[in-house]
């Protein structure tokens, strides 16, 4: 009784917890993504089960969550609900990014998807692409133990149900189960290391742990870090925690595998950011063994999985499966940056941790527009021949010259050759790493050869496009996807031409909040 009652005083000397709207304002997107949720929700009343209502009700509330976020200034404090979430510059970007990316997918989904889906199946696709697009905006703005896991999961559930949606598709239904238990057995390791972590150094701020870290960890800290890998990288389907991917890709929606190919890859790469730069800012850049390792792992893990991803693309006659092994190696090339966020920061003030953000950024900004093109191609494709092998691509540029030009800009583009924007984003990576002298043009040295081995298969698709004859008939295309097709394919020739002014602006906005250190006694308190 007595130690109940040590608790309820306690408790009453805490207070609970209500948010004022300046700590709620850093967070305007996910408030407008819940109102839309809820929107969706209540479409089904209003539009007789249509379908097109509810993917007006949530392109509309992603525009005005990118409205919102572009009106918001974050706070200098970073730090907002007792640590638990983190408002900076490169969040807001990342959220934004999100947000224009899911509107796009929305947009595909009006011109491929959309006659073959159940008349009121649409509110419950909508809440599940929301909800996962809610979880994926918390993954970056979060270096609490607690959170990251939440968050992860927010992200995952949905993903889950959205790969298989098509509920009556055999390997639809297979490549969902598979899904589900991949991310159920790295869930279970992530939340092993994540405890591991809280039980060794006793807090969820991953900033106070790092400073713990000379208390000792050993073998248990290792275990730790690799169970966080483990979950994060089954997010970005980094080797080997990809043999999720291409089963999913080709068994989900083209729209589906579309939003998974850059919104997942890019909310786990993101977290994965912030986490190596707050444990890398709590060691304080000391040189410390635990920072070289984080590094290397990074590093290898990195050039493994373009590698696998290159190599596994050469194989592939299904387009949706190359474009998968295609995003395996994309997120190896954005994992060799990360590699500099633990080293990054020798400096006090993280310059180099927000450099290599910077290249993240640029990175994934180019790559939306790349993946994002790409899938509309071959969704209005499937919608018009009911295939997506590279077959049924043959004398597409006689059949329908737009299509065909801009799959071959983005074919270009995912190769990283001018004159589209996908050869400066990789360029300004290599350029990264190799100023960094060291092991790290080991990393330039395996992209460079990695481009190289990619031209066949992407090469491949232009030449069946162009130089490949077919009786096939001409094809209608949808003037909607045609035109996001043509928007995705103008907007890398223009982020090229403007590289400078792109430059400079993932370059305002990478940088991250510096977490300030946690007094002892307030630790566990600040982190619940």
């Amino acid at each position: 009784m007595a130690s109940m009652g040590l608790i309820f005083t306690s408790l009453a000397a805490v207070g609970p917890f209500v948010p004022e709207w300046g700590q709620m304002r850093p967070f305007v997107g996910e408030l407008v993504l819940m109102g839309t949720i809820v929107g969706v929700l209540l479409s089904a009343f209003w539009g007789r089960r249509s379908n097109a209502v509810a993917g007006v009700v949530s392109l509309a509330g992603l525009m005005l969550a990118v409205v919102g976020l572009l009106l918001v200034r974050p706070t200098e404090g970073g730090e907002q609900f007792r640590g638990m979430l983190v408002s900076d510059h490169f969040a807001v970007l990342w959220k934004i990014l999100l947000l224009v990316f899911t509107a796009g997918v929305v947009l595909m989904w009006f011109s491929t998807t959309r006659v073959s889906m159940h008349e009121g199946d649409g509110p419950e696709f909508f809440t599940l692409l929301l909800g996962a697009c809610l979880g994926m905006c918390l993954m970056g703005s979060t270096s609490n133990l607690l959170m990251i896991f939440m968050a992860v999961e927010m992200a995952s559930l949905p993903s889950y149900v959205l790969a298989g949606f098509r509920k009556t598709d055999r390997v639809g239904s297979e490549a969902a189960l598979k899904y589900v238990l991949f991310g159920a057995a790295t869930s279970a390791v992530m939340v092993y290391g994540l405890s591991m972590l809280y039980g060794l150094y006793g807090t969820l701020q991953i900033g106070e742990l790092a400073r713990r870290v000379d208390l000792g960890g050993g073998v248990p800290l290792a275990v730790a870090m690799v169970g966080i890998l483990a979950g994060v990288g089954f997010k970005i389907s980094a080797v080997p925690f990809h043999f999720w991917c291409p089963d999913v890709f080709e068994g989900a929606g083209v729209d589906v595998a579309a939003f998974l190919s850059v919104a997942s890859k890019g909310a786990g790469l993101t977290l994965l950011l912030r986490i190596l730069m707050t444990i890398g800012h709590g060691l304080g850049y000391a040189g410390s063994e635990v920072l070289t390792s984080l590094a290397v792992t990074v590093g290898v893990m990195g050039a493994i999985t373009c590698t696998v991803g290159n190599t596994g693309a050469y194989v592939q006659m299904n387009m949706k499966r190359l474009l998968a092994y295609s995003s395996i190696a994309h997120a190896g090339y954005m994992l060799c940056i990360l590699s500099l966020v633990v080293r990054g920061g020798s400096d006090a003030n993280g310059v180099m941790a927000n450099s290599a953000a910077q290249a993240l950024l640029l990175y994934l900004a180019v790559y939306l527009f790349m993946n994002l093109g790409a899938f509309t191609v071959a969704g209005l494709v499937q919608r018009e021949t009911g295939g997506e092998r590279l077959e049924d691509y043959t004398g597409l540029g006689r059949r329908s010259p737009l299509l065909a030009v801009c799959m071959g800009a983005f074919m270009f583009s995912l190769v990283g050759l001018p004159p589209f924007a996908g050869f400066g984003a990789k360029v300004y990576v290599m350029w990264k790493l190799g100023a960094n002298g060291s092991w790290w043009w080991a990393l330039v040295a395996v992209i460079g050869v990695n481009t190289v081995f990619s031209l066949y298969y992407y090469l491949r698709v232009v030449r069946v496009m162009f130089m490949v004859e077919s009786e096939k008939p001409e094809m209608v295309v949808s003037p909607l996807g045609g035109g996001l097709a043509l928007v995705c394919a103008v907007m890398l020739l223009v982020m090229l031409v403007a590289f400078e002014p792109v430059l400079n602006l993932t370059g305002r906005y990478a940088k991250l909040h510096l977490p300030r250190s946690v007094p002892t006694g307030q630790v566990v308190a600040g982190g619940l």
